[in-house]
């Protein structure tokens, strides 16, 4: 086995349409060098050998799929007819097809015209499949961010960085599909001139592909920072599952067809994992663990400003901020002898405050949580504020609504405070 190992050598090495000659030279540079391509299994593999100058050819198969990750029924056809023409086929993967020349005399397999098409509608298919994920992913996130959910992506860095994250990834495969057309038109304007079209190294290749690594290590980064280890915990373990089902796939090499029904059944299967793996998280947390702490961080309850019976049995406490501001969450109710079955023994108060130095993001959010039904507020000299607003009635159940130059507050209670204890939630929650 250690004798095989040191005749063999795998290399991580990826080449775009575009490169299929920088691609051949690559293989014959290695042959020089005594290493001789045998086969795609989890990367490039060579076998040890005497060094030989070996000529190479790699074609772009137009019958080929993505999601070929052996050659198919068409491709060993197609390998019968060229070794009709003095190539001998090595292996294939997607849509490469890559050939050793066995004879002095063999002739090209394709035309330049042939090839010039098959690498243009290869490469154009591959980016236009990649393009509909992260236009699809994009719009969503932007449709949610400035949809009902405005708040909840203002206010996380978090979702900020992934909302700018999936924009960028959309604009580089955009730009990327543009290349390529580019790159189309002039390359038939070369051979109208009878230039001949070069398929070397495009290094902007890579450039993507770092641009990538980079924002993604950020979120991973943001995510240590923000304190959020579960998170960081969810994300480091879907990543090594994707991984390890993609690098599973690559060395086992399965059909076309397998190929799909593995990624399909994977992804219900991950979604399911996921799924559980929350759900597990979620309800492993005490409740009484999870109100106490809530508790603990709370700045304002019912009993900071009026007399309460009984005590708290259900809490929660949110913080979240971001480069635009922050945003505070509240939720504290009552219920006589430390139960909450009964409704009508219970006093619930939930409040939320928005602050922000930027003034068109507290506008948005005050025309987002103000009701068309609210009322201007007689006392709104207790708060000294911009505006502010009640749904309800003020002696009952209702809602109450006050904006500053850099905060709102929203503040809904099953007994709306008086002026006096207005005073002493203005200063709890030192607006």
């Amino acid at each position: 086995m250690k004798e095989e190992k040191k005749r063999t050598r795998r290399v991580f090495k990826d080449f775009g349409y575009l490169e299929c000659d920088a691609f051949a030279e690559y293989l014959h540079g290695m042959s020089m060098k005594g290493w001789h391509f045998r086969e795609w299994r989890l990367g490039l593999v060579f076998e040890k050998g005497e060094p030989e100058d070996v000529c190479y050819c790699v074609e772009v198969f137009p019958k080929g799929s993505e999601m070929d990750t052996k050659p198919e029924e068409p491709a060993e056809e197609y390998a019968e007819y060229c070794q009709a023409a003095g190539w001998e086929f090595l292996d294939g993967q997607r849509r490469f097809c890559i050939f050793r020349k066995v004879a002095e005399d063999a002739v090209p397999i394709v035309t330049e015209g042939e090839r010039f098409d098959n690498v243009r509608k290869a490469e154009c298919s591959r980016l236009g499949s990649e393009v509909i994920a992260p236009l699809l992913i994009t719009a969503l996130f932007w449709f949610r961010a400035m949809g009902r959910e405005f708040e909840d992506w203002m206010f996380s860095n978090l979702c900020l960085v992934l909302l700018l994250t999936v924009t960028i990834m959309m604009l580089v495969r955009f730009i990327q599909y543009i290349a390529v057309i580019v790159w189309a038109v002039s390359g038939k304007r070369k051979r109208v001139s009878g230039k001949k079209t070069i398929y070397g190294r495009k290094y902007w290749e890579a450039v993507w592909n770092g641009i990538y690594v980079l924002f993604l290590v950020g979120v991973f980064l943001l995510l240590a920072a923000e304190g959020g280890v579960e998170e960081c915990v969810i994300v480091g373990t879907v990543f090594l599952l994707v991984s390890g089902f993609s690098w599973g796939i690559a060395y086992f090499r399965p059909s076309r067809a397998g190929n799909w029904g593995i990624q399909i059944a994977g992804g219900f299967a991950f979604v399911f994992l996921l799924t559980l793996f929350i759900g597990v998280w979620v309800v492993s947390v005490p409740e009484e663990r999870g109100r106490e702490e809530a508790l603990a961080q709370l700045p304002l309850v019912q009993a900071d400003y009026r007399e309460m019976t009984g005590e708290p049995v259900s809490a929660d406490y949110q913080y979240t901020e971001s480069i635009l501001g922050s945003r505070l969450r509240g939720m504290v109710e009552y219920g006589e002898n430390g139960s909450e079955d009964n409704e009508g023994e219970t006093d619930r108060l939930t409040y939320e405050v928005y602050r922000s130095s930027h003034p068109w993001i507290l506008v948005e959010v005050w025309r987002r949580e103000t009701d068309s039904q609210a009322l201007p507020l007689g006392e709104e000299n207790v708060w000294d504020a911009l505006d502010a607003r009640y749904v309800g009635e003020m002696q009952g159940t209702g809602i109450l609504y006050v904006r500053w130059g850099d905060a709102v507050l929203v503040l809904s209670a099953d007994a709306m405070p008086d002026e006096g204890q207005m005073r002493v939630i203005k200063e709890k929650l030192a607006l």
